[in-house]
């Protein structure tokens, strides 16, 4: 019925509103293929495992947003394997306060910051790294600058205003940090299995 109605739309709008039967004919919308017409010869292993690893691969995506599997955000190989430095890589430039996932490029109006948030790319950049371990040198390299800015200033408000933002930088990297670091560990590190083509 709706295949009649649709064609019966479409043989007015075509033949401005004169529709008769030669017109509905030339102008039918063919059936869809019933299913023993359709090929079901490209549901072969190969088509299946692409299937399951495309799969895979969203929930690993979402994982990673989330915070990593369990709530660990850890490069491993598929087989439990540890990952290998990928030959001839080369790390890229650190980019200072700035994330691809948010498309932000941060100034927080103190340069220091930007030398911890540079040493903060080069450890998520180095094969096997621990994110936990680049986070809390991050904290800590943050925390130093306020502590510095506290011993040569003195003004409690600005102080004050450094701790806010190092610790709003801080929350940011940690909630959020998973997925450019698992992309960081993916370019720096290669797994043994990635060389072979197994199910």
């Amino acid at each position: 019925m709706k295949l009649f109605i649709g064609a019966l739309i479409l043989c007015l709008s075509l033949s401005g509103g004169k529709c008769t039967e030669e017109t509905m004919q030339d102008t039918a919308i063919p059936p869809p293929p019933l299913p023993e017409e359709s090929s079901y010869s490209d549901w072969g292993i190969g088509t299946i495992r692409d299937g399951i690893e495309a799969v895979n691969s969203y929930f690993d995506f979402v994982s990673e947003l989330l915070g990593g599997k369990n709530g660990v955000c850890q490069y491993r190989c598929r087989y439990g394997k540890a990952p290998l430095p990928r030959p001839s890589y080369k790390s890229p430039e650190p980019n200072g306060c700035s994330s691809y996932f948010l498309g932000l490029k941060l100034d927080m109006g103190i340069p220091a910051m930007t030398k911890c948030c540079n040493q903060l790319d080069i450890c998520y950049d180095t094969c096997g790294a621990n994110k936990y371990r680049c986070d809390a040198k991050f904290r800590w390299c943050m925390q130093s600058i306020c502590s510095d800015l506290k011993r040569s200033l003195g003004f409690v408000s600005k102080v004050e205003a450094c701790e806010s933002v190092a610790d709003t930088i801080f929350q940011t990297v940690r909630t959020l940090g998973c997925r450019p670091f698992m992309n960081s560990q993916r370019s720096a590190c290669i797994c043994n299995e990635e060389e072979r083509d197994e199910l």
